[in-house]
């Protein structure tokens, strides 16, 4: 998918898509990411309350809830059918400590300061816009202890910069045009630099940048841009 999906599109997508792709994103507990991912998190234990922001039908709720079956899990996403059978798919697992709920990684304003021990996205952050980057960053600090993101991190700024021009001239649109490097790049998804971003708001020790192994997913973007950021802001 080499384009912007508006909030609107991402709300409303089991209209002209089906909802065929919730079911996919159920089916796909076991891909091998979300080990890495679920594995991460729980470096952050002892964990009572996880938040995760834009998490589709729960997949990755599913392995947290098993973690940490004492836990407030909860998970909240654009689109209201994924959540709708996301619960649904849970009750009739008999996992009672998941529960998920209409939102947008934009307002979480929504949330008490230090709501949640940890808040992770899941290729959420790929599909925010630069010019609301800063803020839904700086609004997952507030309300966690503790941040981990699945997302795609400039490994390569070089090869970044070509990229973002050959969509800029590709997609004819402004909305691709070069971005500060910790705002983002589009090179097929958005891509940043999170260590810069993170740490106009935490010091540099509370920011660590894990690169995805080349064999956990077969997607070139993945492979080359695809990273683990923790940010510890308690």
């Amino acid at each position: 998918m080499h384009s912007i999906l508006t909030d609107k599109e991402w709300a409303d997508r089991h209209l002209y898509e089906g909802e065929e792709w919730i079911e996919s994103y159920w089916k796909s507990r076991n891909h091998p990411h979300r080990s890495l991912l679920v594995d991460r998190i729980c470096k952050f234990s002892p964990i009572h309350s996880i938040l995760e922001v834009g998490c589709a039908s729960g997949p990755n709720l599913y392995h947290i809830a098993k973690k940490f079956p004492d836990a407030e899990v909860k998970g909240i996403d654009i689109n209201p059918v994924a959540v709708q059978k996301g619960n649904e798919w849970f009750r009739k697992e008999g996992i009672l400590n998941v529960r998920l709920e209409v939102g947008k990684a934009q307002e979480l304003n929504v949330f008490g300061d230090k709501s949640f021990d940890v808040v992770f996205t899941d290729a959420v952050m790929i599909y925010v816009s630069p010019d609301e980057t800063e803020q839904v960053a700086r609004e997952m600090l507030r309300i966690g202890r503790s941040l981990v993101l699945c997302e795609w991190h400039l490994f390569n700024r070089s090869l970044a910069l070509l990229l973002n021009g050959y969509y800029c001239l590709r997609l004819r649109s402004r909305a691709f045009e070069l971005k500060s490097p910790s705002l983002g790049f589009f090179v097929g998804h958005w891509a940043r630099d999170y260590r810069a971003l993170f740490e106009r708001f935490v010091q540099k020790k509370d920011v660590r940048i894990i690169k995805f192994p080349k064999d956990l997913w077969n997607d070139k973007g993945w492979q080359r841009w695809g990273a683990i950021i923790e940010v510890t802001c308690k």
